[in-house]
């Protein structure tokens, strides 16, 4: 056990003392503080993009400005909701028995159930104006000032050429070089490119869609109906989506004169709403209502799930890379002149293991110093999820997978390096092995929606899938008939692959020429060796 111990810290240190190991390893949470950290920078960094509004039949063009307008106000209150909930002082919910408290708490509850209700409150109280005047008494003293974003959608100017009575067809051909950026709008002093036209064609009305009806239903024709949206940019739908709505609703709303409805009572029927409380039976009785950390738990076996694989193939990469070196370099011939080869392969497994702790164990000690040192609303939840989960048994389920799923992939790569002299040998054989630890990769969404489904339940008892699949049911509340059974399966085949490994492992290490085939691999398996 002694010469293992020695083996397996002469591993750990090779790693861990190397530059590209804690490369590699800050690499992550740099790469995730970036993410956290620019992710509200690079939403307000859309460039501002202009649009073309040629409304033939004068009626619609109003309705599409209130729906750019609409949009922008969407995003200033949903920033002006983040400033509130970072800035808001703890004093503030002592005076909920004044109006404007009031008023403040029942726009953050609107907020948080009903955005569409919200942002029709905002608008209709004043927009921003009104919404710092109510908020400042309830501010900190040193809150900095709210910074409304900038816009993003503006109209702009058509271009001499265009006439904007001409068909349709002829104006999207003007237009086309335009929209492609082979030419650029003057908007100003500049010159800049045009990212949308919004056509709304004379006859569009006939295009309208109605009920379908014994005498007639939706029109065959597939050609192009209703208003016409052309940009290049297929990823950013806010503006067509927002125009969308606002057009929709003008035609219903006109629907309702004509037929005598009350407008403002039908908004008043669509906006009342009755709050949907979810519960969990599983809960202590008072207890029960399900909580954003609760739901979060959840999912979090996801997480957990990827940190074993990512830990997995980092690990597995060493293995193979320095049982490949050491073997090419005929440093495992000097090696096994004093140590027995199921010594070496132990120590290097519990070697290389430890450096998979100690990357995990560098990854959450960034993690939980950056909840530290940046402090906001996002952060401040993360923290309330984490105690949750600390105190949940989650952790004693990933030290246990991780642990068994490192010790039975550890030991197939190990074989796998023993019997290759380079990596190009080892690539083609260890293929098939990284296509079977993709599975319960993609399967992962599936699994977490449908914990105790007979997926779920099949691919626990499947030796190589377990690990990943048992974890990522951890939180569900699995049958105790899949714990215990998938538990003794998986440390039996996790005990026979390390001995039928080790086997390899024996016979391999010093072998020379190509890698062996099917047959004499099974014969090396079942082959006794003193």
């Amino acid at each position: 056990m002694r010469v293992t111990l020695l083996i397996a810290w002469r591993e750990y240190l090779e790693n861990v003392k190397t530059k590209g190991f804690w490369i590699g390893v800050l690499l992550v949470p740099v790469i995730f503080f970036m993410i956290f950290q620019l992710s509200t920078r690079l939403a307000t960094a859309t460039p501002t993009r202009y649009y073309l509004l040629i409304d033939q039949t004068g009626q619609y063009a109003e309705s599409v400005e209130t729906a750019i307008r609409r949009e922008h106000q969407r995003r200033v209150m949903q920033d002006f909701m983040r400033y509130l909930q970072e800035n808001r002082s703890d004093t503030a919910n002592l005076a909920i028995s004044n109006e404007p408290a009031n008023q403040m708490d029942q726009l953050l509850d609107d907020f948080g159930n009903d955005e569409v209700a919200a942002l029709d409150d905002w608008l209709s109280n004043g927009g921003l104006a009104f919404a710092l005047q109510m908020a400042r008494p309830y501010l900190r003293p040193d809150t900095p000032d709210f910074e409304e974003p900038r816009q993003q959608f503006i109209a702009a100017v058509p271009p001499p050429e265009l006439d904007i009575t001409a068909p349709a067809e002829t104006i999207v051909e003007t237009l086309r070089p335009f929209l492609n950026g082979e030419k650029r709008l003057p908007v100003g002093d500049n010159n800049v490119s045009l990212f949308a036209l919004i056509l709304i064609p004379a006859e569009v009305n006939n295009d309208i869609v109605r009920p379908m009806t014994a005498m007639g239903g939706l029109p065959t024709d597939s050609g192009t109906r209703g208003v016409q949206y052309w940009a290049g940019n297929l990823t950013d739908t806010r503006l067509p989506n927002a125009i969308q709505t606002s057009i929709n609703n003008a035609i219903r709303q006109q629907e309702y004169m004509d037929r005598n409805i009350d407008v403002n009572a039908v908004r008043d029927v669509q906006r009342t709403r009755l709050p949907v409380s979810r519960m969990d039976p599983s809960k202590v009785a008072g207890d029960e209502q399900v909580s954003v950390a609760d739901t979060f738990r959840q999912w979090a076996p996801m997480g957990f799930v990827y940190l074993i694989f990512i830990s997995l193939m980092q690990s597995v990469q060493y293995l193979l890379s320095n049982t490949i070196e050491e073997k090419s370099n005929r440093i495992i011939e000097v090696l096994l002149a004093s140590v027995t080869p199921g010594e070496l392969m132990m120590g290097k497994l519990l070697g290389i293991g430890a450096t998979g702790i100690t990357t995990i164990v560098a990854w959450l000690a960034s993690f939980f110093a950056f909840i530290q040192l940046y402090q906001t609303i996002e952060t401040t939840m993360i923290v309330q999820i984490l105690d949750v989960l600390l105190g949940s048994d989650l952790i004693p389920y990933f030290v246990f997978y991780y642990v068994c799923c490192y010790t039975l992939y550890a030991g197939i790569f190990l074989a796998i390096g023993s019997l290759c002299n380079t990596l190009k040998e080892a690539q083609s054989l260890m293929m098939p092995l990284m296509m079977v630890m993709m599975v319960p990769i993609l399967t992962m969404s599936f699994i977490a929606q449908d914990p105790n489904g007979t997926m779920a339940r099949v691919m626990s008892w499947i030796p190589l899938f377990t690990p990943f699949t048992m974890m990522n049911r951890a939180a569900a509340q699995p049958p105790m008939i899949d714990v215990v059974g998938t538990t003794v399966l998986l440390v039996v085949s996790t005990i026979t692959v390390l001995w039928l490994s080790g086997r390899v492992f024996r016979q391999g290490i010093l072998r020379t020429g190509q890698p062996p085939r099917i047959v004499e691999l099974w014969r090396m398996m079942r082959r006794r060796t003193g």
